[in-house]
Order: C-alpha cells, then sequence, then structure tokens
C-alpha cells in the first residue's frame, strides 16, 4: 500500500468542511476510480469513518447544512449535498488503508482524507490498462455483479483473475460445502488456464458474459423457487444449487465458444 499528500477538488467540497469541525473521515472506492481515469464521476461517494460518533457527526453536519437524506438504514445512510450524493458506510475501519485493503478489485484501492492520497500498489497501473485485478473476495458473487458492472465502464479481466473469481464462486461454502467436490473445483480452473491461441481479453470477456447470464438464469430459478415454498433450509439448499447450476452452463457454454475461436 502507498500514501502520498494529496490535494483533490472533493477538499473544497466537503473534506476541509469536515475537517474544520473536528470531524475524521475519508472518501474511498469507486469515485476516486472514475475521478483518477478520467471518466464522468456518477458513482455515489462514499465515505468511511472510524468511529460511530464521526459517522453521526457527518451525518448532522450535512443534514444542518442543506443536504438531503435520500435513504437511511442499518448500514449507513445516502445524503444529497452540494450536488453530490454521499454515501455515509457504518462499518469503520482505523484509517483509511484498512479500509481499502478489503476492496475486491485493484482499480477501486483509493481513498483520500483531504491531506493524503491512499492507494494500492499497481491501482495506478491496472486503472491506466483498464485491468480488473482481484484484491479481496468476500463474497464472490456480489464481486462477480461488480465485475459486471465494471465490464460496462470499459474495464476487463484476464484469464487468470477469472480462474479465481470462477473457482471462489464455485466453491461458496456459506450455502453447500457438498455441492462440488476439489476435483470439479479443479477442473473449472483448468478450463480457464488453458485457453491458447486466444488473447486473455478475449477470454474474459466471452467467459464473463456467459457467467453472467448463467448466473442471473439460476437467482432466475432460485426467486422462482422460492416463491413457491417458505424459506428454509431445503429451499436456501436448492436455491443455491440452482444458481451454481447456472454458473456451471454458463462456463460451459463459455468454454466452447472460446474453443470455436480457437479452431
Amino acid at each position: 500500500m502507498k500514501v502520498k499528500s494529496y490535494k483533490t477538488p472533493f477538499n473544497k467540497l466537503i473534506l476541509d468542511d469536515l475537517k474544520s469541525n473536528n470531524i475524521k473521515c475519508w472518501i474511498a472506492g469507486g469515485c476516486l476510480r472514475d475521478y483518477f481515469s478520467g471518466r464522468d464521476i456518477v458513482t455515489d461517494c462514499d465515505m468511511f469513518f472510524p468511529s460511530d460518533k464521526d459517522y453521526a457527526n457527518t451525518r448532522k453536519f450535512l443534514l444542518d447544512n442543506g443536504g438531503e437524506n435520500i435513504w437511511e438504514s442499518d448500514n449507513g445512510v445516502k445524503i444529497n449535498y452540494k450536488d453530490s450524493t454521499f454515501d455515509l458506510v457504518k462499518f469503520h475501519a482505523k484509517d483509511p488503508t484498512e479500509t481499502i485493503k478489503k476492496f475486491d478489485f485493484t482499480i477501486s484501492q483509493f481513498a483520500i482524507d483531504g491531506d493524503k492520497l491512499y492507494y494500492g500498489n499497481t491501482s495506478f497501473d491496472d486503472l491506466r490498462e483498464n485491468k480488473l485485478v482481484l484484491n479481496y473476495i468476500t463474497n464472490p458473487f456480489s464481486t462477480l455483479k461488480r465485475a459486471l458492472s465494471h465490464y460496462g465502464k470499459g474495464f476487463f479481466m484476464d484469464s487468470d483473475e477469472m480462474a479465481k473469481l470462477y473457482t471462489d464462486s464455485y466453491l461458496m461454502s456459506d450455502f453447500n460445502l457438498e455441492a462440488i467436490s476439489p476435483y470439479e473445483a479443479d477442473q473449472v480452473k483448468r478450463s480457464l488456464y488453458n485457453f491458447s491461441g486466444v488473447t486473455d481479453e478475449k477470454v474474459g470477456m466471452i467467459m464473463s458474459k456467459w457467467a453472467y447470464i448463467g448466473v442471473g438464469l439460476g437467482l432466475i430459478g432460485t426467486y422462482a423457487y422460492l416463491g413457491l415454498l417458505k424459506s428454509n433450509k431445503k429451499t436456501l439448499l436448492v436455491g443455491s444449487l440452482f444458481t451454481l447450476g447456472g454458473l456451471s452452463i454458463g462456463s460451459y457454454i463459455g468454454t466452447r465458444e472460446v474453443e470455436k475461436l480457437k479452431k
């Protein structure tokens, strides 16, 4: 992780005002990814805090100074302030470095606190090359969803990174450890590593497309099934198998499409 002195337009917009009110906070994630890549900032600005006190004081400051509460939940609050939208996050960390260490992609590993910029070792390089490189996976299905969003912004994931994500998705153990054997997991890895004669970018785009289609079909099956029965352990297990089955079908079709390119 790297740190350097840095000022941005976010200082004048919000950070300097909060600092003058003895509030500790930092902005991190997608809005800085867009800012540093020269893209239009269409993503809400995520704000993080070291304590509940700083979170509450920021919320109060924004609302007392013309901010509009868009929605609020146990996880945080979304406030429109000075024509920008800020998501105040309730998951606290001791400092910006601790926050961005758990971001799933290196291109989003940016944080600013008004005085310094915190960023990953390869974040600027990966952002310059529009590469999706995995940093940390908590929930592989959530990371798949975010990967799809990044593809729409012009980023891509090469076959090595896809292998990591596909394997984690396929082995997701929160629902059903028995759904897949280690041998089957290894086959998923090999199917992604053993492509030859096709560029990593092309493989990533093809496999990503079919993975999302497969997961989407699996989720549709899950919701349809859970809609007919009351939610319990059995329906949750069947729902997870629907999703894993959809991902497997997507991976198979994607593999066949890549094999056609090799011929």
